[in-house]
């Protein structure tokens, strides 16, 4: 059985004392300088120590992600977790260390300050919410945060997809492929993503009827349910528009209850371009939110902030992709 490497070890390889190695490897500063540091952690490791420090131990960035709902992050099923994906893969190359956490807003006083302690005890040098309440929150406590895809704030650097872009590009499409008349399926009409579809679609010469902006619960049992029950009306468009492809897949069931396949009978856009829309049938026509590029901008933002530099705010650019849900009429 091979020798277990110790303290002692460590410091006889480097020629300092087993009490700085110790220190080190404990989390202790003692006036220890980073080299030194640095040195002792990359032997540890070279010489297999079984209990290697924090990562921020090696002058890493300790970044906490927080959301209301951490079910969004759940794998290739949403905007944040296509984006929240490629933030781990880059992650380690930018020496950051990066974490997840699920923050309410809506909680008490008491259990938010709780829950910001614990993580404060954690070391976290910046914070990247996703929900603006929480941003706020965490500002107000002098802490170094980014907004990420929830809104804007002058107060700290906000990045956030170019959502009007991703509505008028929607909109051009369906227009391009002569649908006249059409519905939208979102959760709120004060997204820049409706608006930009609406104002878009209107200006061409299309019609945005107001008994089709359906606002379902957002749950995809429901959304199933409510398109189902809604889709039985004779004047249906032929077009709807989704807020992202992950409803599309219970749209494309409550439809498909009625008889109305896609595209055939309706013609459907939606947004994010996530993994499992490229490879169903119809293959879903979506806009392309650029998650990587989000992730490589919210990379550079958590530098930015960490070096104390001022709030900017950043719209990053989308794309059309055309696939197989919008069918082309005479």
């Amino acid at each position: 059985m091979a020798k277990k490497t110790t303290i002692n070890d460590i410091a006889g390889r480097l020629g300092i004392s087993p009490a700085t190695v110790s220190f080190v490897l404990n989390n202790r500063e003692q006036g220890i300088s980073e080299d030194t540091r640095r040195k002792v952690i990359e032997t540890a490791i070279e010489m297999n120590y079984r209990k290697i420090p924090k990562a921020n131990m090696l002058g890493w960035l300790r970044v906490a992600y927080l959301t209301p709902h951490i079910q969004y992050f759940n794998f290739y099923t949403s905007f944040f977790a296509e984006v929240y994906n490629h933030l781990q893969q880059k992650a380690p190359e930018a020496e950051i260390e990066l974490s997840l956490h699920q923050f309410s807003p809506d909680e008490s006083v008491e259990k938010k300050y709780l829950q910001l302690q614990k993580l404060q005890a954690l070391g976290i040098d910046v914070y990247i919410c996703s929900n603006k309440a929480i941003a706020e929150y965490f500002i107000q406590h002098d802490l170094k945060v980014i907004l990420s895809q929830g809104g804007k704030s002058d107060r700290c650097v906000s990045i956030f997809c170019d959502d009007y872009t991703a509505g008028r590009l929607a909109a051009e499409h369906a227009f391009e492929m002569g649908h006249r008349v059409a519905g939208i399926i979102f959760p709120s009409v004060a997204s820049p993503r409706f608006s930009g579809f609406v104002e878009t679609f209107s200006a061409a010469g299309g019609e945005c009827p107001g008994k089709f902006r359906w606002s379902p619960v957002f749950e995809h049992g429901k959304i199933e349910e409510f398109v189902k029950k809604n889709s039985k009306q004779k004047d249906l468009p032929s077009f709807f528009y989704c807020f992202a492809d992950n409803i599309m897949f219970p749209v494309i069931r409550g439809l498909g209850a009625n008889g109305l396949t896609v595209p055939d009978k309706v013609s459907l856009i939606g947004a994010d371009n996530l993994y499992w829309g490229r490879f169903c049938r119809p293959a879903f026509t979506t806009v392309d939110l650029c998650e990587e590029l989000f992730a490589e901008k919210l990379i550079e933002a958590i530098k930015h902030t960490a070096a104390g530099k001022p709030p900017y705010q950043l719209a990053v650019p989308v794309r059309l992709l055309r696939r197989e849900t919008v069918k082309a009429l005479n």
